[in-house]
């Protein structure tokens, strides 16, 4: 089973479903309609989700709605989070959007 794997400061916000996609840069492939591990750390399982659709787009396309269904307030937040996690973002770069639905938890 393929995995999706987020820094603990986000499980929160995907169990309380206010985070219900992620940006990842560059082009990725995840499988639509199938089920994903969604993993902290590289090492524990905390969810199992459905990929529900994946967008490609350019950073520059990011908008507010993106944002908030990433779990931030605005395209201002979310880019500074992907410039924390990926270093020199460019605007012109491609990131992937894939959006879930959790469908059960793990302890």
């Amino acid at each position: 089973m393929e995995r999706i794997n987020f820094d603990p400061e986000y499980v929160e916000a995907i169990l309380d479903g206010r985070k219900t996609t992620t940006v990842r840069r560059g082009v990725k492939s995840y499988p639509v309609g199938k089920l994903v591990e969604l993993t902290v750390n590289n090492t524990r399982t905390f969810a199992l989700a459905r990929v529900k659709k994946v967008v490609v787009k350019r950073v520059k396309e990011l908008n507010d709605e993106d944002a908030v269904r990433d779990g931030f307030s605005n395209k201002r937040e979310l880019i500074a989070a992907l410039r924390r996690i990926y270093g020199d973002v460019k605007d012109e770069e491609f990131v992937t959007v894939v959006h879930f639905e959790v469908v059960g938890r793990r302890t």
